[in-house]
């Protein structure tokens, strides 16, 4: 039977992240391209922020050319027109001139939350059922973050955390395993493997082996938490892709480690390092493997094509269930993901 292509509907419902929090100041507006079109991100002088239309729908200037934040509004460039976080006109430019009832910027649902602007599209405007959950960092290091751009989609990224299959072949590592079955919640898929890499002391020295708890929450994203047996180090992991055009994704990775409390857990010859000084050449070390490891990925997700009806085998993973849940992010488009 010929294999059968398929086109993903370009912009899945669901969380994105359009800004980290740290890169959006009081009083500072950005335009960021998301779902093929343009839209503005800004925070108030209370520190609010807001993600809407880039358009002001007066006469449709373009906020992000010349456009500014006033106090707690962002204010059009062309008439002078204010708007406030929920896109509600609250004056015109002009002396005494109330604001026209239809005066009103579309804005999006946002979350902001472990340090990251999110925002929610549905493609019928139905507000967001569910939330990205929030994270306690107490005891972590700071994020280490990269960005690409990419040819691909968001439901082709998160498929890695189920396709156990990849890694021994893409990324090198061995004796990948299934350690629990998969959890279904609605927007929220956990999955649970572990897998042995090559350690980085060199081939005399046994095997890295890893456990992973990934949790995907819708196809926007996905925090995976890694804990390395052989040196007792816990780590988080962010893949967070976001559809900026059609085909076209902002991949977003980024990495922390849980902080060392005694330094000799990781190896003995490392008690002589201060904690802090480990910390932070630690943390370096896990964020250079991880990019190295996503990147390899970019061949397959940039050159790839999606199969409609895949014939899986056993090893490829849950690889069915995960394109099953993911209809919940097309209701309009009833796409079918059978295999």
């Amino acid at each position: 039977m010929k294999a059968q292509y398929h086109k993903l509907p370009p912009f899945p419902n669901g969380w994105y992240v359009i800004e980290r929090s740290d890169q959006l100041k009081a009083g500072e507006l950005k335009t960021k391209r998301f779902l093929g079109e343009d839209v503005v991100v800004f925070r108030t002088k209370s520190g609010k922020a807001s993600v809407m239309d880039a358009y002001c729908p007066h006469m449709g200037a373009h906020f992000g050319h010349g456009g500014s934040v006033d106090g707690e509004c962002i204010k059009c460039p062309f008439h002078g027109f204010e708007f406030d976080v929920h896109g509600d006109c609250t004056k015109t430019g002009y002396e005494n001139s109330k604001p026209p009832s239809r005066a009103k910027v579309k804005t999006f649902p946002i979350q902001e939350v472990n340090g990251l602007i999110l925002a929610y599209h549905d493609a019928q405007e139905l507000e967001p059922t569910w939330q990205v959950p929030r994270m306690d960092m107490t005891e972590w290091t700071d994020f280490l973050w990269v960005e690409w751009e990419l040819k691909s989609h968001p439901q082709e990224t998160s498929e890695n955390s189920v396709d156990i299959g990849h890694f021994t072949e893409t990324h090198g590592y061995s004796d990948v395993k299934q350690l629990s079955e998969p959890v279904v919640d609605g927007a929220h898929l956990h999955v649970h493997y572990g897998m042995d890499r090559a350690n980085f002391l060199g081939k005399k020295s046994n095997p890295v082996q890893i456990e992973f708890k990934a949790d995907v929450h819708g196809l926007g994203y996905s925090i995976v938490e890694a804990h390395t047996k052989n040196y007792n180090l816990t780590t988080r992991h962010f893949v967070l892709p976001t559809p900026i055009e059609d085909g076209k994704i902002i991949l977003r990775i980024a990495s922390s480690i849980k902080k060392i409390k005694k330094s000799g857990q990781i190896h003995p010859l490392a008690s002589i390092v201060p904690k802090s000084l480990l910390n932070y050449i630690l943390s370096r070390i896990v964020f250079s493997g991880y990019k190295h490891d996503v990147s390899q990925d970019f061949k397959i997700w940039e050159n790839k094509k999606y199969i409609l009806r895949t014939p899986l085998a056993p090893g490829d993973g849950p690889i069915g269930l995960y394109r099953v849940w993911t209809r919940q992010f097309y209701p309009e488009a009833k796409v079918s993901n059978e295999t």
